[in-house]
Formats: C-alpha cells, sequence, structure tokens
C-alpha cells in the first residue's frame, strides 16, 4: 500500500471494518493508527448521544410538504399527458401536408461578390489619383506614367507639411 489511509479505510476500520491490508498499515503507521483511534472515539461518542424525537409540529410540516410536493407532480404529469396526443396529431398532419406537397427546388446560397481592394471609401490611392487628375487640369496623359513627381511639385508649402506629418504618422504606426 502507498501513502496513508484514505478517510473511508479509516471509517471502516473504526467501526471494525477494513481490508488486511489496511490493517497491516494502520498497525505499522502512527499517524494513521491515531486517526483511526480518533475515529473510533467519535463513533464511541455519537452512539452515546442520544438524540431527541423531533416535535408533533415537524410531522404535521412534512406531512404537508410531501402532500404538496405529490400534488404538483400531479400537475406536471397531466400536462404531458396533453402534449403527447396534440405531438401525436400534428405528426399525422405534417406525414400527410408533406405527401401532398410539391418538392420546391431551393437554389444554392450564393456568396457575395469579394474583391482585394478595399471599398473605394476606404482606398487612399483613389484620393492621390484624383490630386494628380485635378492638378493635371485635364492636360495628362493617364496613359503613360508619369509617377508623383508632378503632383508632389504642385503643391504649397501647407499641404506639403500636412503630407509630410501625414507619412511620418502613418510610418509610426498612427492613423490620418
Amino acid at each position: 500500500m502507498t501513502g496513508h489511509l484514505s478517510e473511508e479505510s479509516v471509517v471502516d476500520m473504526a467501526s471494525g471494518e477494513g481490508d488486511p491490508r489496511a490493517r497491516e498499515h494502520a498497525s505499522a503507521c502512527p499517524e494513521c493508527a491515531a486517526r483511526v483511534q480518533e475515529s473510533r472515539s467519535a463513533l464511541e461518542l455519537l452512539q452515546q448521544t442520544e438524540v431527541p424525537e423531533p416535535s408533533p409540529l415537524y410531522w404535521e410540516a412534512l406531512r404537508r410538504g410531501v402532500k404538496q410536493r405529490i400534488a404538483e407532480d400531479k400537475r406536471r404529469v397531466s400536462a404531458w399527458t396533453m402534449l403527447v396526443p396534440l405531438a401525436a396529431a400534428a405528426a399525422v398532419v405534417l406525414v400527410i401536408w408533406s405527401g401532398s406537397a410539391k418538392p420546391v427546388p431551393v437554389a444554392a446560397p450564393s456568396l457575395p461578390a469579394w474583391s482585394p481592394l478595399p471599398a473605394a471609401e476606404d482606398d487612399e490611392g483613389l484620393r492621390v489619383l484624383e490630386g494628380i487628375a485635378l492638378s493635371a487640369e485635364g492636360e495628362a496623359d493617364l496613359d503613360e506614367p508619369a509617377g508623383l513627381a508632378p503632383y508632389l511639385a504642385g503643391l504649397t508649402e501647407e499641404e506639403s507639411r500636412a503630407l509630410a506629418d501625414t507619412l511620418r504618422g502613418r510610418g509610426q504606426g498612427g492613423e490620418s
């Protein structure tokens, strides 16, 4: 046996029961022997204690409580007895209805369109392109890539500072 006796084994031994291995351990282990002796003393004390008979009021209250619970259980049973015939009738109606109804083809659910591009209102690149188009005032040839240089060259001092502040904020994880 490894370790000490369980509480259940100690109580068994205190009441005169217990398996031979537990008895052997208790005789060799002073700690378990003390626990068994404590349990024996407690059992003897309990056997000597007189428990008074409950008053007649207790028995009357218990009787009323039991009657009330029996009545509640009968009410629950009566509700279930009504539900069973209703469920059976509903099942019959469903079988008759499903036999007469023609199957309706159901269209497969479609997925919404997906695009890897951001929504137009969230796309910062569109604002840059609009700025390029406005600064060129219709003279730019959009088929030939010119880069951002013409757009940046046309910025005022105040716009340049605002652009620089915005770019610094984005580089540091900030939002503009």
